[in-house]
């Protein structure tokens, strides 16, 4: 097996691209007109749907 698998050229973008995308949606909640102050309680009181 060679020691880069096709694995990691396919998971890291994903993964990076992951964290962009759930950072960029914290900003916009915070933002947001409609949730003023639910972006401090974000990862207690919501379920974030994960766009892949």
């Amino acid at each position: 097996m060679p020691h880069f698998s096709p694995m990691n050229w396919i998971m890291m973008p994903v993964i990076f691209w992951s964290l962009l995308t759930s950072l960029g949606t914290l900003l916009w909640w915070s933002q947001s007109p409609s949730f003023p102050k639910m972006s401090s309680a974000f990862p207690m009181n919501t379920t974030p749907t994960w766009h892949w």
